[in-house]
């Protein structure tokens, strides 16, 4: 069921019986680009009227001949196979046969072991050659197609432009709309409902941070952020809290939601903050419109993961502007 075609050359006769290396003729060029452009990989994959003796019989080359309009100073080669590569092949042929006319054609040549060379492939141009010239075209049926579009993510250009309506930080925009994170941005988004600028501080700014501080941010896994993310959205961790544990998490080479500290109550942020007023109202300050800072910050020491600075701000009276007596 193979078809047979046949390239006639004219005024190559004998030719293909040019020893172009040791033991090696230049049938061995026409065979060898015949193996690898029309992939007729089973040797041998050509016969040529320049060898009549080893292949088919005078008989049948001369029937040969008459159907081809062959004279005695031309030579025919034959190769079999699928409609297709028989039609590469003699194409490859008839390039091959004109290279030779010109000289040396410009290809990569495998080194064999018994010290001679063969062609292994054509040298790519200035527009280079892609796909790889050196393998089979192979069909891709179009339900393959449908079902590769199922699964594509979504676009970074559209990512961008959702990230630009959420008004999240200019510089955080392009990274994320390219980065892991991108599909757990958008569920703590849209499920947990996190604002959007926290989010996205935290999954590229903040790395950034401890990747300062010499920490390995590959430790920040998807599901590492994940676990961060509903542990600040259950009110366990603080949104001053995030880095904090994102830290840690990377020095213990995990997210333990259960090491968490119990948040701090309503009572423990006041009382924290009576006593860091009182403490630092007993200090002379050089400049006193850093008092509420210093109380915030004294208070947030203690439950930097456990309550956000605003809270503290709140309990502490600074919503407003306060003097100090």
């Amino acid at each position: 069921k193979m078809k047979i075609k046949c390239a006639l050359l004219k005024g190559f006769k004998d030719l293909l019986r040019w020893e172009t290396q040791t033991d090696t003729y230049f049938s061995r060029e026409i065979s060898d680009r015949v193996r690898v452009i029309a992939c007729l990989t089973t040797i041998p994959n050509i016969i040529h009227s320049d060898n009549k003796g080893d292949n088919i019989t005078s008989s049948e080359w001369a029937q040969i001949k008459k159907f081809c309009g062959a004279s005695d100073k031309d030579t025919m080669v034959i190769v079999w196979g699928s409609e297709q590569d028989t039609d590469t092949a003699v194409n490859e042929i008839i390039i091959r046969a004109k290279e030779a006319v010109i000289g040396i054609p410009s290809e990569t040549r495998q080194a064999l072991r018994d010290g001679t060379n063969g062609f292994e492939r054509i040298l790519p141009g200035a527009d280079r050659m892609y796909p790889d010239t050196d393998l089979p075209p192979k069909r891709i049926p179009p339900e393959r197609i449908e079902q590769l579009k199922l699964d594509l993510p979504e676009p970074f250009y559209q990512r961008e432009e959702w990230y630009r309506k959420l008004n999240i930080p200019a510089d955080t925009i392009e990274p994320l709309a390219i980065s892991k994170y991108a599909d757990l941005f958008n569920e703590v988004v849209n499920e947990l409902k996190i604002n959007p600028v926290t989010a996205a501080v935290a999954l590229i700014q903040f790395p950034k941070r401890l990747k300062k501080r010499g920490l390995d941010i590959q430790l920040l896994t998807v599901e590492t952020m994940a676990g961060i993310f509903k542990s600040y959205k259950d009110g366990l961790i603080s949104k001053d809290g995030i880095l904090p544990e994102m830290e840690e998490s990377i020095r213990l080479g995990k997210f333990y939601p259960e090491m968490l500290p119990p948040p701090g109550t309503e009572a423990e942020i006041a009382d924290a903050v009576d006593k860091a007023k009182k403490n630092i109202g007993q200090q002379e300050l050089k400049d006193n419109s850093n008092y509420e800072k210093l109380v915030v910050a004294a208070v947030m020491k203690k439950f930097r993961m456990q309550a956000n600075g605003s809270k503290v701000a709140e309990f502490a009276g600074f919503n407003s502007e306060v003097k100090k007596s």
